[in-house]
């Protein structure tokens, strides 16, 4: 969707004053809308009824909201009461997220890695507790295998499920307030928005995750919750519910992903009244990063451990890009409709210049079968084109001298092999170059003829100094795990 600067400055902040609001709730708290995360596109698009005049005056519909409420009431009535955690205390609990089944089978996470071995190494418990967005519910018996790994259950008891309705009916009639007060500025309209999501299964679900979580944290007492950090709803419930235990937790973030030029919600704590549901600690990808986040006037009181990632590979010695053939990746983020936008760019592209190649390489969270029948042109490629799911990356990286990217932190370890990035940039749409950085080495397209004309330059004129300070920048961006970060946290619980 279009948005101005402007206008993305106004959404954020009108999303913190309705969070940090004197009449602010848990279930106002939970409503996806409100934490405005970044210039994502996928991001973006929540807000785009507010700058429809229809979205002015609609209303919940309350009668949807009470079916849903009866049937989930129903649902929670005839669902099995099942041990949902290991009994006895656990020092760390570690919250995570379940997106595809093979997860279940692996035995390092895909967002933490071995973090659950490199605590039993120092003697120290943990549980895995894995949020579940897969459309079939997996159960508890498919986490067997792994002792210490249990699944949000998708239920909870009637009495919670009544419980979490009326503070969702509550929410929506104090926001429809706030949203009926003076004229229609931004505030107004995004208090009708949430009104609206307040009463939606979204926030239902988060709810009902925060009372899991709640009772897990209450069951095994930990000293310390970990989850990722991007500034989601679901990671300031997680702490909030942390918090519900019988100690106080040290409650930590994990910044896994690249911080975009704009991203808003992890560079500010909630504060929202009366909710604790801000991290005590961060742990950061590597050395930019962490100075980006701790520059964060509003983040002056939490403590940052620079982590690493266990994704960082160590490269294997490559041949100079010139050597390389004309190869292009292709590399979208985790979301579907990115994919379409860089795959459907890049077939334009090899038909236009099929003297390169070019690897399209779905995310590996995005189900590859799923991706070929949403995007049925994907089925009978050009000759100079391929799908690559299976070679590791930095195979790849061995044979490409290119790489088409937007948001995805996969161009980041590109960059890191001498690879030369072609950031794709659509007509009025806010940038989200997770390589903003590079900006002596990047370089923005917009068509084809714009995108095959600046590799035969970049063929002709290789800018080797740029290429090395771009590698050693995003070499600091994206630490190796570091030991000495996991000693660091531990050491704060027992002091």
């Amino acid at each position: 969707m279009r948005m101005t600067e402007q206008e993305y400055a106004d959404i954020a902040a009108a999303c913190d004053r309705l969070l940090r609001a004197p009449c602010t709730s848990l279930a106002r708290l939970a409503v996806p809308v409100l934490h405005f995360l970044n210039e994502h596109p996928s991001s973006l698009a929540q807000y785009a009824s507010l700058f429809t005049d229809r979205s002015d005056g609609r209303f919940p519909n309350v009668a949807k909201a009470v079916i849903r409420a009866a049937r989930d009431l129903t649902r929670s009535l005839a669902a099995p009461r099942l041990a949902a955690h290991p009994q006895g205390p656990i020092d760390v609990v570690i919250v995570s997220h379940l997106l595809k089944p093979d997860q279940l089978h692996q035995s390092d996470d895909f967002y933490f890695g071995g973090l659950q071995s490199h605590l039993r190494d120092h003697g120290v418990t943990s549980l895995l507790v894995l949020i579940n967005h897969l459309t079939v519910a997996p159960s508890n018996q498919d986490t067997q295998p792994f002792p210490y790994r249990v699944i949000v259950p998708a239920t909870v008891s009637p009495a919670m499920e009544a419980n979490i309705w009326r503070q969702c009916t509550a929410a929506c009639r104090a926001l429809r307030r706030e949203a009926a007060n003076g004229c229609m500025s931004a505030d107004n309209r995004l208090a009708m928005l949430a009104s609206r999501q307040v009463l939606s299964a979204s926030t239902v679900v988060n709810l009902r995750m925060h009372a899991a979580v709640a009772n897990i944290c209450q069951a095994v007492n930990p000293g310390i919750v970990i989850t990722t950090y991007e500034g989601t709803v679901a990671e300031r419930l997680i702490w909030h519910a942390a918090r519900t235990a019988r100690r106080r937790p040290l409650c930590v973030g994990y910044q896994h992903a690249i911080v975009l030029e704009r991203a808003h919600a992890i560079r500010r704590p909630v504060a929202a009244p009366g909710l604790d549901c801000d991290p005590d600690v961060v742990l950061t990808l590597g050395e930019i990063p962490q100075a980006a986040l701790a520059a964060s006037a509003q983040l002056q009181s939490v403590r940052f451990i620079e982590y690493g990632s266990h994704r960082r590979a160590a490269l294997p010695p490559l041949p100079q890009p010139q050597h390389r053939p004309r190869h292009c990746l292709v590399l979208p983020d985790a979301s579907y409709h990115e994919c379409a936008t860089l795959f459907n760019f890049a077939l334009d592209c090899a038909r236009h210049g099929p003297d390169i190649s070019f690897a399209l390489r779905p995310h590996p969270m995005v189900d590859t079968r799923s991706l070929l029948r949403r995007l049925p042109q994907l089925q009978k490629l050009p000759r100079n084109v391929s799908i690559s799911v299976d070679k590791p990356l930095e195979q790849e990286f061995a044979q490409a001298r290119y790489c088409l990217y937007r948001g995805s932190s996969a161009a980041m370890h590109a960059v890191r092999a001498g690879i030369k990035p072609y950031y794709l940039a659509r007509p009025a749409e806010l940038p989200f170059d997770c390589l903003f950085e590079l900006a002596d080495w990047r370089e923005i397209v917009t068509s084809p003829a714009d995108l095959l004309h600046r590799m035969n330059l970049a063929d002709q004129f290789t800018d080797s100094a740029a290429a090395s300070h771009a590698a050693s920048t995003c070499e600091r961006y994206v630490s190796p795990f570091r030991p000495a970060a996991l000693n660091e946290l531990l050491t704060m619980v027992t002091q």
